[in-house]
């Protein structure tokens, strides 16, 4: 293709969409589908002629996808490196776009110098929340500098980049639909040792923790109400999910549900309008496919109750394991980037959309997340274990716009690297690192004294490290949106002068 229809191309989408949906689609796509790159043939990691992890549902050895693992790889799954029981500490992050270099390069620093204390070890575990590549070779070279560096166990729960189809690489793959890109993904998780399923870690320490991925999508049950009139071109925004994903009709979704049995979670009775290209029927077919799992970790609290109640264990633990849940997607509009008060139940447009762009956040909180996933993880502890009882955590990403803070019993934490831009404009914290969350061998806990003035999100107990509670990062710690409008401003100016060029090539 010559070099000027290129550059003709990118102004005709400058012009046509605007700087900054442009660069994004630019960026994610555009670029995607020149990525030149051929994969190897694989090999799987074993120990004593045994694999790590159980497989995946419907697991098959990926000869045709590459891992060519290194000796530093195949090291850090010593013998028992698979078994959670002694796991210490427990780690989050997520939306590490490690497509974009800097972002590798900081991953790959990150993990080689251990600069600061918080840096998952050996008996440590670190939870990463979605996004880190749509390119199946990108996320197993991030995985494996993640695990070759630090050896600890990791946990992955995908973000809808690793949903994306298309490209050189996917395409040699044969991957047609986005249900058989994730299971690329889980089954490139799986042949590195890479958790996808739930566990329980800690065991053998003071504060064992379950893990558990939830699976979902967006489904517009998260619409900001009062703000339809800023959505008004939404079936036609550039969003690249609707370009880059392929996903089965409702219809045939509804009939795999009716398969399985009974379901126990839809949408009906949520009121959601103007749904644009968002796939319906989705979030509740990963939500009843998730109760699996649930039902497993269920079985764990029950088991610990028969326990205390029996009193036949050697080592009775007097509190029931903590929750850590994890999902890409945001559960409830609370963590919506603009929700400032989650103790309010309505969203206060006039003071809240107060920055320079109003309709991005609107159009925003349809592909943001899913009610349902709140839903679920509020029924996973059983009723006959007392919610108070349970130290519950969720972890999410997707935002871009860190959160940390406690609503009705749950924490919920968003620990992002973001994009470079979004560091730049004081979006996330250009001193953003891994988020320590968990202490499974912490033996006492903070006090009221410690949490009181209100500047700590912590909902109580021994496990969990409390964190700075967190609301709207920009506004609280990067500066204000006046600052937020002149670096908005200045990228815009940086943006033009970039079309400038572009032109002036064309010419």
């Amino acid at each position: 293709m010559p070099r000027k229809f290129h550059l003709y191309f990118i102004w005709l989408f400058l012009h046509f969409f605007g700087y900054n949906c442009a660069h994004a689609f630019l960026v994610k796509t555009y670029a995607s589908f020149l990525f030149q790159h051929r994969i190897p043939p694989c090999r799987t990691i074993k120990r004593h002629g045994q694999t790590l992890l159980p497989p995946p549902p419907g697991y098959h050895p990926m000869s045709h996808v590459a891992l060519n693992l290194s000796q530093a790889s195949r090291d850090a799954f010593k013998d028992g490196s698979d078994n959670l029981d002694d796991i210490e500490k427990i780690y989050i992050i997520s939306d590490l776009h490690t497509d974009n270099a800097e972002n590798l390069e900081w991953l790959k620093l990150r993990c080689a110098s251990k600069l600061t204390k918080q840096t998952p070890g050996d008996d440590d575990c670190l939870i990463i929340a979605g996004d880190i590549s749509h390119e199946l070779s990108k996320l197993k070279e991030t995985l494996s500098i993640i695990t070759e560096n630090l050896h600890c166990h990791v946990f992955f729960i995908w973000g809808n980049h690793e949903a994306w189809i298309g490209g050189q690489e996917m395409n040699s793959l044969g991957i047609q639909t986005s249900l058989e890109k994730i299971d690329k993904v889980k089954n490139l998780c799986y042949e590195l040792g890479i958790h996808t399923d739930f566990a329980l870690a800690g065991k053998n320490n003071e504060n064992p923790v379950i893990l558990l991925p939830i699976e979902s999508w967006y489904d517009a049950t998260l619409s900001l109400e009062g703000c339809e009139d800023l959505c008004q071109k939404f079936n036609s925004w550039p969003w690249v999910d609707f370009l880059r994903c392929v996903w089965p009709k409702e219809e045939d979704l509804g009939q795999s549900r009716s398969s399985e049995g009974k379901r126990r979670f839809t949408l009906s009775g949520h009121d959601v309008e103007n749904t644009g290209r968002i796939p319906l029927g989705l979030t509740e077919w990963f939500a009843n496919k998730n109760e699996k799992s649930i039902t497993d970790v269920q079985d764990i609290y029950h088991e610990w109750l028969a326990m205390m109640t029996s009193r036949q264990s050697e080592r009775i633990i007097s509190r029931p394991p903590g929750l850590i849940t994890m999902s890409h997607f945001l559960p409830n509009e609370k963590t919506l980037p603009d929700w400032k008060d989650p103790n309010c139940e309505t969203f206060k447009r006039n003071e809240w959309l107060d920055h320079p762009v109003p309709d991005v956040s609107a159009k925003f909180a349809k592909v943001a997340g899913s009610s349902l996933i709140d839903e679920q993880i509020r029924s996973i502890v059983p009723l006959e274990v007392s919610s108070s009882q349970v130290q519950h955590l969720h972890v999410f990403g997707h935002s871009h716009r860190p959160k940390d803070f406690v609503y009705k019993g749950i924490r919920y934490v968003h620990n992002p690297l973001g994009k470079p831009a979004e560091r730049e404009m004081n979006m996330v914290s250009d001193e953003i690192d891994f988020q320590l969350v968990w202490d499974c061998c912490r033996k006492s806990s903070f006090g009221i004294a410690d949490i009181a003035d209100g500047t700590l999100s912590y909902s109580g107990g021994l496990g969990e490290i409390p964190g700075d509670r967190v609301i709207r990062f920009w506004e609280e710690k990067g500066g204000g949106k006046e600052l937020l409008a002149r670096n908005m401003k200045h990228r815009r100016q940086r943006q033009r002068i970039a079309v400038k060029r572009l032109l002036r090539d064309l010419k």
